[in-house]
């Protein structure tokens, strides 16, 4: 089997409802990276950690999947117990924090409205 290795691009728009709603974001939190969101961590690890897509206040915020969120606190965690992390708090994108021999990614790159992808925003993503 041939997996396509797309370069991924973090100004993407093949979703137009995805484009539309970062775009509505990036005016009420301009804070906020509200972008597609790259993985993080080895391309050729071990372990990879899949999540649906960015958290509205989590890795849409911070630009690092999994990143000021709850459910960030416990992956962590974990992988800094099972030995896949340099520390078991993910702070920021530029916190210093390396993965070893793992990858965390989404299956959707852009925050959704109401944290729910549909399946072409999912087609859109596979080749990243």
């Amino acid at each position: 089997m041939t997996i396509s290795k797309e370069t991924f691009s973090s100004d993407c728009c093949k979703c137009s409802r995805l484009a539309k709603f970062l775009s509505e974001v990036r005016v009420t939190h301009s804070e906020y990276f509200a972008r597609p969101v790259p993985s993080f961590g080895d391309p050729n690890a071990r372990l990879l950690v899949v999540g649906l897509a960015p958290g509205m206040h989590g890795a849409n915020k911070t630009g690092r999947p999994f990143t000021g969120d709850h459910a960030g606190i416990l992956l962590y965690r974990t992988l800094f117990e099972q030995g896949f992390s340099s520390a078991a708090v993910s702070k920021s994108s530029t916190d210093n924090l390396e993965l070893k021999n793992c990858r965390i990614t989404n299956a959707v790159r852009c925050l959704p409205p109401k944290n729910k992808p549909i399946g072409e925003e999912i087609k859109n993503c596979n080749g990243y």
